[in-house]
């Protein structure tokens, strides 16, 4: 089993994503945001830093845990109930926490963004973006066949249904696609502007579905945390080829948080 001592891992991955250039919301503290004793053999990914994706990684046997969202994402509080039993969870396990919330979304390799129109089959078409904390946040390209056969390749690579609000006939050509992950709905209009047909993103509000008719737009709702998972799979099998170290993906939809 290999192993690298957690600085060079947690140098790594500040590297590749610049998470010390690219701004953010503040709770997002990208970066190692809890260390272990100082080495790692073993990592786990997941979307979010929930107490149940903690345990997961614990019981992988990972000392790592990469996250898009990250354990401080709620409001600033004390470490008291639920924040304390997951550092507590965490530390006792010897897991170190790392989050990278914008600069792996706008990332263009490793990005969700970036792979979920690689995995669509988009042709780049523009470099414009959302403007989001004044990051450029999105990726704007061309689908190659109808709105049926957008919504029946999305709901292939997401691996869960999608909520589609056609403009027109279903049959239509989807045109130049802008998408953006996670919960980016209300962003609606910033992407109208910028000429596409059809916007992708992971949800929104109800408002946002008479608007898309409004301003001409087909609306796609993909689910928040099906539309980023493609960017922490990306790390952590970026850390096993370059390093060697195991790797599991942690997989908790909505679904995994009912009974």
């Amino acid at each position: 089993m290999s192993k690298i001592e957690l600085h060079t891992a947690i140098s790594f991955l500040d590297g590749i994503l610049s998470v010390n250039s690219i701004p953010d919301a503040p709770r997002a503290l990208n970066g190692l945001q809890l260390e272990n004793g100082g080495t790692v053999s073993k990592v786990a990914a997941a979307v979010d830093g929930s107490e149940k994706a903690i345990h997961a990684a614990l019981e992988t046997g990972a000392d790592l845990l990469l996250l898009h969202h990250g354990i401080f994402w709620q409001p600033m509080q004390p470490i008291t109930g639920i924040a304390y039993r997951k550092l507590k969870a965490a530390m006792d396990g010897n897991l170190a926490i790392y989050a990278a919330h914008l600069p792996l979304d706008v990332h263009p390799a490793y990005g969700n963004n970036a792979l979920l129109a690689k995995a669509c089959g988009l042709r780049p078409c523009s470099h414009d973006g959302l403007d989001y904390h004044g990051v450029s946040l999105g990726t704007h390209g061309e689908f190659p066949g109808t709105c049926a056969e957008l919504e029946q390749k999305l709901e292939t690579v997401l691996g869960a249904p999608v909520q589609a609000f056609w403009k027109d006939s279903p049959e239509a050509p989807a045109g130049d696609i802008f998408i953006c992950t996670g919960g980016a709905g209300d962003d609606l209009a910033q992407a109208a502007a910028l000429g596409c047909r059809t916007y992708v993103t992971g949800e929104g509000s109800h408002w946002n579905i008479p608007l898309a008719q409004e301003l001409g737009v087909n609306l796609v709702f993909g689910g928040h945390y099906f539309t980023e998972t493609f960017g922490v799979k990306a790390l952590g099998l970026l850390l096993k080829d370059v390093y060697g170290l195991d790797y599991t993906f942690i997989d908790l939809p909505p679904s995994a948080y009912s009974h």
